[in-house]
């Protein structure tokens, strides 16, 4: 499609509209819910506060210890080939100090206790400790001999933020924990005829936080992402304003597809979250092994338009003798433009090999650009602190000028 028909609006790709079908099929509809209409669950304290409603054994929602043995259930699982944890007997506290007397305060939003057994609970939006002391709530769990955990409650998890202990924390998602029991209560016609208020309201935190959440999941957002990228329709992400982008597209495309590039927009930008943090924290760490501290003197990601879609990784070339100073990690769109669009390349991943599904990444001087084996969705689900595979095509980037296309 040329340009001027992707700024006039004179139409879509044939290939576009049949490569889109299948992920638009979803209703727009996302209903009532009780959490949007009063803006409830924009805060951690707003979610504490239901969690620790649904965990009191003796609370309203007639539940008796039904999801306590849910979540403790799935704290087992994370521990994986540890003694379970008992499921029973546990009574439950908020806003609990867990520092030494004097010290000053480390307030954790939760704990499970009972005699024999004590679970202290971080509760954020991401499974990040962001600046409580695990090595403190540990402690703190396992005072009196009990046996201690720490446990990490979010809506998203996402382990390359998870450092200075954080990393042995069991991660719970509101989403995991709400689904099973929203499946247990629909199963158990009893308690849905004596407890109809409170099934209501499990049922609006399943809208609101567990897998059908939203008009979509990620899995088809990462398929319109890619079907705009392999349709050549991806320049749309470097028009601006974006708002009336959006807005020729959905008349091009009809509703339902103004609504998908909105969302597309939005995991794009939790894959520039997470691509950041990972190579901020750990593959500047796995680059500085390989060539001493200061190899890399900076991590950044403030480009806009069809170039916004990077993380850029600065490296101190003379100290090891290269003659460049760049690396660019690229997906979605900007990969798109830099692959096939972008001049003045020696060496391209050929279009029909692509899968825009994948981080790539181009190295500046050489002039080449790559596809990598890191995927999208693996950069959403939060890749290990230990995985190297970014660090290890980047230094057989370096050690090669010439055949780096795949």
């Amino acid at each position: 499609m040329d340009e001027a028909k992707c700024v006039g609006g004179a139409g879509v790709a044939g290939d576009l509209v049949t490569g889109l079908l299948p992920v638009l099929g979803r209703s727009l509809d996302i209903g009532f819910n009780v959490f949007d209409v009063m803006h409830h669950g924009i805060h951690e304290k707003q979610l504490s506060n239901v969690f620790r409603w649904l965990l009191d054994a003796d609370g309203t929602h007639g539940l008796d210890s039904r999801f306590t043995r849910i979540f403790v259930d799935k704290v087992n699982q994370r521990l994986g080939d540890d003694e379970p944890l008992p499921l029973g007997g546990y009574w439950v506290r908020q806003e609990v100090n867990t520092s030494v007397d004097g010290v000053g305060a480390d307030i954790a939003d939760l704990v499970l206790e009972s005699e024999s057994v004590r679970i202290v609970v971080e509760n954020y939006f991401t499974s990040d400790g962001h600046g409580h002391d695990y090595g403190g709530y540990l402690a703190y769990s396992r005072r009196d001999d009990r046996r201690g955990v720490v446990v990490l409650l979010c809506a998203a998890e996402d382990r390359s933020l998870q450092t200075l202990g954080w990393e042995n924390a069991p991660v719970l998602t509101y989403g995991t924990l709400i689904d099973r029991l929203h499946d247990d209560v629909a199963g158990d016609a009893a308690y849905c005829r004596k407890n109809p208020e409170a099934v209501m309201f499990i049922e609006q935190m399943h809208r609101k936080f567990g897998k059908g959440r939203g008009r979509m999941d990620d899995e088809d957002v990462l398929g319109f992402i890619v079907a705009m990228c392999d349709s050549g329709e991806a320049k749309r992400y470097g028009l601006q304003p974006q708002s009336v982008a959006a807005e020729q597209f959905a008349t091009d495309l009809a509703e339902q597809a103004r609504h998908r590039f909105g969302e597309g927009r939005d995991l794009l930008r939790q894959v520039k979250k997470r691509l950041r943090s990972f190579s901020d924290q750990h593959l500047q760490r796995q680059l500085h092994a390989s060539f001493g501290d200061g190899f890399v003197h900076k991590v950044r990601s403030n480009y806009q338009g069809i170039f916004e879609w990077t993380v850029y990784v600065d490296i101190d070339a003379q100290s090891v003798g290269f003659d460049e100073t760049r690396f660019g990690l690229v997906f979605g769109p900007t990969a798109w433009f830099t692959n096939e669009r972008e001049q003045g390349w020696k060496s391209t991943v050929d279009p029909e090999d692509a899968d825009y599904s994948h981080v790539f990444f181009w190295r500046k001087n050489a002039r080449v650009v790559r596809q990598s084996s890191v995927t999208l969705r693996e950069v959403l689900d939060g890749l290990e602190p230990s995985d190297a595979r970014l660090h290890d095509e980047i230094l057989e980037a370096l050690s090669d000028t010439t055949s780096l296309s795949r």
